[in-house]
């Protein structure tokens, strides 16, 4: 059985998985383990689904929603050495794997990603002896069934 946003989650997780280069960018779904790899990062999905009033221009007359609007927040991890700049390397490799990109989900017609905010990175102080950056960017995409 398909659950469709499971799928959306999936989706999303594999384009940012398959990201380019080496080595292999790490990608963990909500949860970091105990002893993470030195750049990773970590995704939080937040998914509506909008009524024929908040997205007249999605939603049929019949006011089915069934519209999904997905947003994945994904927190660009860095650590020593060079913490600021391996934050960024990783926002750079999951900007590059899911910007733009239409995600393909049965049943499901998809919008592409799109970049929608964002937060300045941030450095970690909670961690002691280790410096980690985190930077924050915010991908949204809209699906409507096929």
């Amino acid at each position: 059985m398909s659950w469709p946003i499971q799928d959306h989650v999936d989706a999303f997780l594999a384009l940012a998985r398959a990201a380019a280069g080496s080595p292999a960018l790490t990608v963990y779904d909500g949860e970091v383990p105990d002893d993470p790899a030195p750049a990773f990062a970590l995704v939080y999905f937040f998914i509506e689904t909008p009524n024929g009033l908040a997205a007249p221009d999605a939603v049929p007359l019949t006011f089915d929603s069934d519209v999904i609007d997905a947003r994945s927040y994904v927190h660009c991890v860095g650590g020593e050495p060079e913490a600021a700049r391996a934050a960024r390397a990783v926002a750079g490799r999951v900007r590059a794997a899911v910007l733009n990109k239409t995600l393909i989900i049965a049943g499901r017609a998809c919008f592409p990603v799109r970049w929608m905010e964002g937060q300045p990175p941030r450095r970690n102080e909670e961690i002691p002896g280790r410096t980690v950056f985190d930077q924050v960017d915010v991908y949204g995409w809209r699906s409507v069934p096929a």
